[in-house]
C-alpha cells in the first residue's frame, strides 16, 4: 500500500490524532488506534520528518515508511490493502509516534542545557562558576531522598527545588533526565512484552492451523488413494470390456466367414440336386424306352 497527501505540517509530532482521524478511512483509524492500544507497533527509527516502524496485523508483521517531503505526507506499507491515503498499520504508526515523541519533548524554560549534554561529561568551559552553598546542597540531599522514595515506589520523580544556576542545579536535571529515560525504557519493555506475547499467541495459533492443514491433508491423501484404487479398478473393467468386444469383433468375422461358406456349399447342393433330377429324369426316360 502506498499512498501520498498534502500536509502543511513540517514535523511528524504536529500530527495529532483529530488530524489523521479527518483525512484517513474511518474503519483505518479505528483499526490503526486498536493497534497502537494493544502495543503492536514497534518504532524502528524516527526523526521529525521520518519514521520507520513494523505493526503486527491480524495477518502478519508489516514494515512502514511514513515521511514529510516537500509539502505532502507520504506513507509506504509492506501490506495489500487498498485503504486510502494511509492503511491501518500506518496510522497505527502515526499515533505509537505521538506517544513516542511526546515524553521527549522537554520545555525549554525547565532545561538549561541540551538533552545531549546528559549524556556525556560536561566540558569545563560550560560548568557555572562559584561555590556550592550549603543552603543548596541541603535542598538537594532532601530532594534526592524523595527521588530514591519515588523509584522505590514507581512514582514519577518530583519536582526540582527552586534554586539559581549552578552544579546542583545541573545535577538535578541530569537525574531528572535519567529517570526520564529509566520510564522510558519501562514502557518499551512493557511493549515488547505485550509484543512477544501477541507474536507467542499468533504462532500458537498459526502452530494450530499447521497442524489442522496436516490432519486435513492426511485425510485427503487418504480420499486420493481410494478414489486412485477405483480408477484402477474401472480401467482394469474397461480393459477386460475392451478384450471382450475384441473377441466379438472376431466372432463376428468367423460367423460370417462360416455363413459364407455354408452359403456356398449350398448353392453346390442345390447344383448338385438339380443334377440329380436331371439323371433321374433321364432314367425315367430310359426305362419308358
Amino acid at each position: 500500500m502506498k499512498g501520498r497527501i498534502a500536509c502543511s505540517a513540517d514535523r511528524l509530532s504536529l500530527l495529532e490524532a483529530a488530524m489523521i482521524s479527518s483525512v484517513v478511512e474511518p474503519n483505518a483509524f479505528q483499526l490503526g488506534k486498536q493497534y497502537q492500544a494493544e502495543r503492536r507497533v514497534q518504532m524502528m527509527d524516527a526523526s521529525d520528518t521520518e519514521l520507520t516502524a513494523s505493526v503486527m496485523g491480524n495477518s502478519g508483521l508489516y514494515e512502514q515508511t511514513i515521511r514529510l517531503s516537500q509539502g505532502y505526507l507520504e506513507a509506504k506499507c509492506s501490506c495489500t490493502l487498498s485503504e486510502q491515503p494511509i492503511c491501518r498499520h500506518g496510522v497505527a504508526a502515526l499515533l505509537e509516534y505521538q506517544r513516542w515523541s511526546k515524553p521527549r519533548i522537554v520545555p525549554k524554560a525547565k532545561v538549561a542545557a541540551p538533552r545531549l549534554e546528559a549524556e556525556k561529561p560536561m566540558p569545563a568551559a560550560v560548568v557555572p562558576s562559584g561555590d556550592v552553598k550549603l543552603s543548596e546542597l541541603t535542598q538537594f540531599t532532601e530532594w534526592m531522598q524523595r527521588v530514591v522514595h519515588a523509584i522505590q515506589t514507581d512514582h514519577p520523580v518530583p519536582d526540582q527545588p527552586t534554586m539559581g544556576a549552578g552544579v546542583v542545579s545541573t545535577w538535578t536535571q541530569v537525574i531528572r533526565q535519567m529517570d526520564e529515560r529509566r520510564r522510558e525504557s519501562e514502557v518499551a519493555q512493557v511493549g515488547l512484552d505485550i509484543d512477544i506475547r501477541n507474536r507467542d499467541a499468533m504462532l500458537a495459533r498459526l502452530t494450530q492451523d499447521l497442524d489442522s492443514s496436516v490432519k486435513e491433508s492426511k485425510s485427503l491423501q487418504m480420499i486420493c488413494k481410494d478414489l486412485q484404487r477405483e480408477v484402477d479398478h474401472h480401467k482394469a473393467a474397461a480393459n477386460k470390456t475392451t478384450d471382450l468386444s475384441r473377441q466379438v469383433e472376431q466372432f463376428d468375422v468367423e460367423v460370417k466367414a462360416i455363413a459364407s461358406i455354408l452359403t456356398e456349399k449350398g448353392r453346390r447342393l442345390e447344383g448338385l440336386a438339380d443334377t440329380c433330377r436331371e439323371v433321374a429324369s433321364m432314367l425315367k426316360s430310359l426305362g419308358k424306352a
